[in-house]
C-alpha cells in the first residue's frame, strides 16, 4: 500500500512523463511531514487537536519512514502541537522524499529514464493504474492524479484516503501550480467542500497551510555582495593550464558563489555540492539554456535539445532517450568492436600517433554505424573543426567568428553533404529505410509532428550522432589511455580482463564484468572530466547560499568541481580506481560525481558514452600493444574548446595482438 507521502509526490507527475509540477521545497517538505502525521493518525498511533499532538500507541507499524517519524514524536518529553511536529519532520524533508521515491521505484510505479530522471512507468502512464504490491490488490489502484481530478471535476464521493491527499495538496499550494486559473476557480468550491470532510487531520493540515504560506513569502534580497575574483581567468591560455583547478582554488577562497571575468564578459559561478544539488533540483525553474542559441543557429536549426527548455525539452529528450541509451549501445557491441578493430589495424607501426584524431575516427565510425546507418570516415576532420569553431565563437564566445569564417563555411558545406546523403539513404527504397536507428526515429517524429520536428531542424539532428561523441567520448578515451599507459601494472590488469572478455560472446552482462576497466573509466571521468562546466543564464531571479542572483545573469556551474574536493573524494589529485569498489563507492555520494552534468539538461547520452568508452578501451587494449612516446611523458591539457590532452600526447603501436 502506498503512503500518503508517496501519493502526494505522485500527484506532481504528469501522465505524459514531462517534468514534474514544481512546488517550492519548503512547502513540499512541510506537506510531506504532514502526510506522515496524517497516516500515523489513521493507523491509530497518534491523536491530535488544535493544541496538542500525542502518541496513543508507540508500537511500530512496520514501515521505515513511518516508524522513524513515530519514534521521533514518542521520544519527546514534552507534549507539542501539530505545527511543531510538522516543522520538526520537515527538516528531514529531503530524506523523506528520497525514501518515498525509492519505494515507488521498487514497486514499479516510477522508473529511471535514460538520464536518470524519475518518470511514471509505462504501465502507470498508459493504464493509469498502479501495479499490485506483493500480489495484493489492497491500497489505491487507480493512479492518484486521475482519482483526484475525478473528485474535483466530477461528482464522485472521495474516499477518506483521497480526502487527505486533497487537503495536503491544497495546504501546500499544489493545486495552484497543477491547474490553470480557470480550472482552479471551477474546482475551488469542491476543494473547500472536501477539505471540510477532514475531521481527523484539520490540525495537521492547518499547520501545513500556515507554515507553507510563511515559507513561500519572499524574503528581501540578501545584502551580501557576491565576491569578485580579481584579474582575468583565461581558459585559452594554453596547454598545461588546469581551468577546473583554477575554479576550485577560487571556490576555496570565496565559497560557493563568486563572480569572475572570462575575456570580455563576467559570469557568476555556482560551485560545490550544494550548487550541484540546486542545479539538479531547481535548475529547470531558474536556469535557461539560451547561451546555446548561437550554437544551434550555427547548425542552421531553429531548436535542438541544447537550447530547449520546459515541456518541449522534456518531450524531445523522451523522444530520443532510447536512441542514446546505454541499452542501445549494448545491443550493438559487435558493430562497435568491429569499427574499433578496423581502425586499430590501420594505425601505423613504430611511429608516433596522435590519439585524438585516431580516437575521433573510431567514435565517429561507431556512432555512424549504430545510429545513422553508416560510417563517415572522410568527414571526421570537418566535424571536429566545425564543432570547435562553434563552441569557441558561439557558446564560450572566446573569439570572434570572422577569424574562422572561411574554415567554418567549408566544414559546414561538407557536413551538409553528409546530412543530405544520410537522409537520402533512409528514404523509401534506400539501403537504410528499415533500419532500427536514430535517423529513422527522427524521420518518424517529423512525420508524426512536423511542427515539433520541422524539416529545417532535421539536417542538424542527423549530424547529432557524430557531433555528440567526437569531442567528449574521444577525449575521455584519450585520457583513459593515458592513465592506463602511465601505469604498467594497471595496463596488465586491463589487458588480461579484456582478453578474457573477448574469449566469448559480446553481451551486455559480460561487458558489465569488465570491473577494473570500468573503474578506470570512472576515475578518468572524475580526474579528467570533459563536460566540466555548464553555461547557463538566469531565467528568473533566485537566492542561493545567501546571495541574490538577478534574472539575465550569465552563469558558470562547474559541476565537476566537486571531483576536486577532498570532502567528496579523499586525496582528489590521486588516480585511484578503488574509489568505486562497493565498500567505498565514493561516486555514490549525492551530487558529488557529475561527469555528464546535472539537472534536466544532463547529457542525454551519458550511459551510451560510458559503455562506448568502456568497450573501446577494452578493444584497443586487447588488439594492440601500445607505448607512450616518450614513455615518461607527463600529461598536459588544453581547454580549446573543451578539456582534452594536449597535442604533444602521443603513443606508438608496437604491434597488433589479435
Amino acid at each position: 500500500m502506498l503512503h500518503f507521502a508517496q501519493e502526494l509526490l505522485l500527484l506532481l507527475f504528469k501522465e505524459d512523463a514531462g517534468d514534474p509540477t514544481f512546488v517550492p521545497e519548503p512547502a513540499l517538505h512541510h506537506a510531506l511531514a504532514g502526510a506522515l502525521l496524517m497516516e500515523l493518525a489513521q493507523q491509530n498511533r497518534i491523536d491530535t487537536d488544535p493544541n496538542r499532538l500525542v502518541v496513543v500507541d508507540p508500537s511500530p507499524v512496520g514501515d521505515e519512514i513511518l516508524d522513524a517519524a513515530l519514534a521521533r514524536v514518542a521520544a519527546s518529553d514534552e507534549t507539542r502541537d501539530a505545527a511543531h511536529w510538522v516543522r520538526e519532520l520537515a527538516a528531514d524533508g529531503d530524506d523523506i522524499r528520497a525514501k518515498a521515491l525509492a519505494g515507488l521505484v521498487a514497486t514499479g510505479v516510477l522508473e529511471s529514464d535514460a538520464e536518470g530522471a524519475l518518470v511514471p512507468s509505462p504501465a502507470v502512464a498508459r493504464a493509469r493504474r498502479y501495479p499490485a504490491v506483493d500480489g495484493s490488490a489492497d491500497g489505491p489502484e487507480q493512479e492518484v492524479r486521475l482519482r483526484i481530478m475525478r473528485v474535483l471535476f466530477g461528482d464522485e464521493i472521495p474516499s477518506p484516503w483521497d480526502v487527505v491527499i486533497i487537503c495536503l495538496a491544497d495546504a501546500c499550494g499544489m493545486f495552484e501550480r497543477m491547474l490553470s486559473k480557470a480550472e482552479l476557480e471551477q474546482a475551488r468550491e469542491r476543494i473547500d467542500l472536501v477539505s471540510r470532510l477532514d475531521l481527523i487531520g484539520q490540525a495537521v493540515t492547518g499547520a501545513v497551510r500556515t507554515i507553507a504560506e510563511r515559507a513561500e513569502t519572499p524574503a528581501p534580497p540578501p545584502a551580501k555582495r557576491i565576491p569578485r575574483v580579481k584579474g582575468l581567468l583565461r581558459p585559452l591560455k594554453g596547454a598545461g593550464q588546469d581551468f577546473l583547478g583554477l575554479l576550485a582554488d577560487e571556490h576555496r577562497k570565496h565559497g560557493p558563489v563568486f563572480e569572475l571575468r572570462l575575456l570580455h564578459r563576467r559570469a557568476i559561478v555556482l560551485a560545490g555540492v550544494e550548487a550541484n544539488r540546486f542545479a539538479n533540483r531547481q535548475g529547470r525553474l531558474y536556469f535557461t539554456n539560451a547561451p546555446w542559441g548561437g550554437f544551434v543557429e550555427g547548425l542552421g536549426a531553429l531548436r535542438l535539445v541544447l537550447n530547449m527548455d520546459g515541456h518541449d525539452h522534456a518531450a524531445m529528450r523522451k523522444a530520443f532517450a532510447s536512441a542514446f541509451s546505454r541499452g542501445r549501445f549494448q545491443r550493438s557491441l559487435d558493430v562497435a568492436d568491429g569499427v574499433t578493430r578496423r581502425q586499430v589495424a590501420a594505425w601505423p607501426r613504430s611511429e608516433p600517433l596522435k590519439p585524438m584524431l585516431a580516437l575521433q575516427r573510431i567514435v565517429a565510425g561507431q556512432m555512424g554505424e549504430i545510429l545513422a546507418g553508416g560510417a563517415a570516415d572522410d568527414y571526421v576532420h570537418d566535424m571536429a573543426e566545425f564543432l570547435n569553431i562553434l563552441l569557441i565563437t558561439r557558446v564560450a564566445r572566446q573569439l570572434p567568428m570572422f577569424l574562422y569564417a572561411r574554415r567554418y563555411k567549408r566544414a559546414w558545406a561538407r557536413l551538409q553533404t553528409l546530412a543530405q546523403a544520410t537522409l537520402a539513404s533512409h528514404e523509401p527504397g534506400g539501403p537504410h529505410a528499415n533500419a532500427d536507428d536514430f535517423v529513422n526515429d527522427l524521420i518518424d517524429l517529423h512525420k508524426a509532428d512536423p511542427q515539433f520536428m520541422p524539416e529545417l531542424d532535421m539536417r542538424a539532428w542527423v549530424l547529432a550522432p557524430y557531433l555528440v561523441g567526437i569531442e567528449t567520448v574521444a577525449s575521455t578515451c584519450a585520457f583513459t589511455l593515458y592513465a592506463i599507459l602511465k601505469r604498467p601494472a594497471l595496463a596488465e590488469r586491463i589487458r588480461a580482463e579484456a582478453d578474457a572478455f573477448f574469449d566469448g560472446p559480446l553481451t551486455a552482462p559480460r561487458l558489465r564484468e569488465l570491473d577494473v576497466t570500468h573503474r578506470t573509466v570512472l576515475e578518468s571521468l572524475r580526474v579528467y572530466p570533459v563536460a566540466a562546466v555548464l553555461f547557463r543564464m538566469a531565467a528568473n531571479s533566485f537566492d542561493f547560499a545567501g546571495y541574490h542572483v538577478p534574472a539575465g545573469q550569465s552563469l558558470y556551474i562547474p559541476t565537476a568541481l566537486t571531483h576536486r574536493l577532498p570532502e567528496c573524494f579523499p586525496e582528489p589529485e590521486r588516480f585511484d580506481i578503488d574509489r568505486y569498489l562497493p565498500e567505498r563507492a565514493e561516486h555514490r555520494q549525492p551530487h558529488a560525481f557529475a561527469p555528464f552534468g546535472v539537472g534536466t539538461h544532463r547529457c542525454l547520452g551519458g550511459g551510451f558514452a560510458e559503455a562506448q568508452t568502456l568497450l573501446t578501451i577494452a578493444t584497443v587494449m586487447h588488439a594492440a600493444d601500445l607505448e607512450m612516446d616518450p614513455p615518461n611523458y607527463e600529461l598536459r591539457m588544453t581547454n580549446v574548446p573543451t578539456p582534452r590532452p594536449a597535442k604533444d600526447f602521443r603513443f606508438i603501436v608496437k604491434g597488433l595482438r589479435n
